[in-house]
């Protein structure tokens, strides 16, 4: 997703396939009430216990989930759950994916008959636009031939206990159907949030069962990850008690969440695609509100329709521009957590600058937006990006009142600038180099930024990952400017995950796995000292820079040969602009959406 490097990151660790479980591994039985078991393997080899796929809720659709609290004698823990349906699912060809997919896994220091006990507890929440993504994703894509979420070194090497967990996604997971009394609907739509509180609540209850402390629960995540995170830690009350610290990579922070009425006009829209796709109504990317039935059984289509009524529904709003290529722009996910009043209350990007009420590790890495813009680079040609800005930005135009400098009148993110190859760093033109500059400081860089501790906090760390992309994380897109050692040093979104889970491939080199070891320590660390010395004492607390400041941003950089900051990043990417009048022109989700679908046609 250095200055900044541990000293115990001397302990040069080892790739994850170094430390996956043996073929001696022996079955260990974690009792429970009522004479119930909980069965993973111990490897006697590599110093860890695993438990995968334990139920940890089940649910109904459109409904909260409910804990799991009972399990049988010797209930296996030794497979990978089914996921959550992602978009684009087609039951004939994704087996793997189920609506019953609240599964957890677990990585402990070895279990024996007498635990280890009080261990730290790190809860991971994967990314994925809300959309995509499981606990036990694999990569490179398509080959799948290494966990990324490895705990293996966080249990065999730092004595810390690991949980992953899927929870629901899409219109299953944040889509919100009840229209009788919007009020008095418990999670608002949120039930894959709602899903995260119950794997949480599932860890408060049992993981001293484990050797656990649970209260000494740190949460991170990364990217929709991350934004889970925050929400957790800034939009809501019902969670607070459930964890201690937070570590967010790469969350477009400042993103604006649906309200309840942008969730009830968004969930008439996928209604209108619902019976579009029931009636078979052959229809040109449009979900018109008058097929919409309210008072339809929505028990009674198949998540072959609701999977079709999905990708109509983004292709309604997006006009076929693949989603990911404009995270992080206001209004640009489909679907999304809401601010209903009642499980979220709170906009994060309105709450962080009041500081955080729990430790907190924040960072971003050096090309966030190449990722995204070379996603959408196939559709240029069809995006008004001008307009598009225009209409979502003040100070977009030499127009604009008030506004002595522009965005589109700021090198950076003007269309009309012709890039040098290496400003390009891949990009295949330079329109696409502008949006990916624009979704780089805007969402991640400026936004995290805007973080400001209260002048009594001392507990706030930021990161600056910008070790170039080793391997391939995400689905590729055209070029290598994301691609493992591309020729530009491009750092791009997740590229800093598999050195977090020291999960690289065995024969990456020393120098990487120097690296990763260091990671690994430095956010195992902060999960045993966050209310002390964090991820090390030689990290640097964050403090908010000022539109006066001209020192740099106290960043950990993290890298593979401790080089240093080499820039200003709060100056050149013009954070003092957009964290002052550059800000979004509408904090109207649908009149985001709005301005998508008249802009991108």
């Amino acid at each position: 997703m250095k200055p900044l490097h541990l000293a115990a990151a001397t302990l040069i660790g080892l790739g994850c396939s170094a430390l996956s479980m043996s073929a001696a591994a022996d079955e260990y039985c974690v009792p429970f009430e009522n004479g119930g078991s909980i069965c993973g393997v111990t490897s006697e080899k590599d110093s860890y216990s695993l438990f995968k796929g334990i139920e940890y809720a089940t649910q109904k659709r459109w409904d909260p989930s409910t804990i799991v609290s009972n399990y049988d004698p010797k209930t296996p823990a030794s497979e990978f759950g089914k996921s959550c349906i992602q978009m684009g699912y087609d039951s004939s060809k994704d087996p793997d994916q189920s609506e019953d997919c609240l599964f957890l896994n677990i990585w402990t220091p070895k279990t024996e008959n007498v635990s280890k006990q009080g261990l730290p507890v790190m809860v991971f929440i994967h990314g994925g636009a809300f959309i995509a993504g499981k606990s036990n994703d694999m990569y490179p894509p398509e080959k799948n031939e290494f966990l990324l979420y490895d705990g293996a070194t966080f249990a065999a090497e730092q004595d810390v206990i690991l949980v992953t967990f899927n929870y629901r996604l899409g219109a299953l997971g944040f889509m919100q159907l009840s229209f009788s009394d919007q009020g008095e609907v418990p999670v608002g739509g949120n039930y894959g949030l709602q899903d995260q509180m119950t794997a949480l609540q599932w860890v408060q209850d049992n993981i001293k069962k484990f050797g656990g402390d649970p209260d000494k629960v740190t949460l991170f995540g990364e990217s929709a990850g991350a934004m889970s995170a925050g929400l957790h830690l800034w939009g809501t009350s019902k969670t607070q008690d459930l964890f201690n610290a937070v570590i967010m990579e790469s969350n477009p922070i400042g993103y604006r969440y649906r309200n309840n009425e942008d969730g009830a006009k968004q969930a008439k829209m996928f209604l209108g695609c619902l019976a579009a796709i029931k009636k078979k109504i052959k229809i040109n990317m449009d979900c018109n509100l008058i097929w919409a039935e309210q008072s339809a059984d929505l028990s009674d289509y198949t998540l072959d329709d609701i999977s079709k009524a999905q990708t109509l529904y983004a292709k309604y709003n997006f006009s076929h521009l693949d989603l990911s290529g404009i995270v992080g722009l206001p209004g640009a996910l489909p679907f999304t957590p809401i601010i209903d009043g009642k499980f979220l209350t709170q906009q994060p990007a309105d709450q962080l600058r009041t500081g955080s009420t729990k430790p907190l590790i924040f960072g971003f890495n050096q090309n966030e937006g190449i990722y995204f813009a070379q996603k959408a680079e196939p559709l240029t040609k069809i995006i008004f990006y001008q307009n598009l800005v225009k209409n979502l930005f003040n100070c977009a135009s030499v127009k604009d009142k008030d506004c002595t400098e522009t965005i589109l009148g700021t090198a950076e993110y003007s269309p009309k600038t012709v890039f040098t190859q290496e400003q390009r760093r891949g990009l295949a033109n330079d329109k696409v180099t502008a949006l990916s500059n624009l979704i780089n400081d805007f969402a991640f860089s400026c936004a995290n930024m805007d973080v400001k501790p209260k002048s009594d906090q001392t507990n706030i760390w930021a990161y600056f990952f910008n070790q170039p992309d080793q391997v391939q994380i995400l689905p590729g897109s055209g070029s290598n400017a994301c691609g493992p050692q591309n020729q530009w040093d491009n750092s791009c979104h997740a590229a800093e995950l598999p050195f977090v889970f020291n999960s690289l491939p065995p024969a990456t080199s020393d120098a990487n796995q120097k690296l990763a070891m260091t990671m690994n320590t430095a956010w195992a660390t902060f999960a045993k000292n966050f209310d002390t010395t964090g991820p090390g004492q030689d990290w640097k607390k964050w403090q908010a820079p000022s539109a006066s400041s001209q020192e740099l941003p106290l960043l950990n950089i993290l890298n593979d040969n401790d080089s240093p900051l080499s820039e200003n990043i709060f100056e050149t990417r013009n954070c003092k602009n957009w964290l002052g009048q550059w800000r979004p022109r509408t904090l109207d989700y649908n009149a985001a959406m709005q301005v998508f679908r008249e802009n991108i046609k």
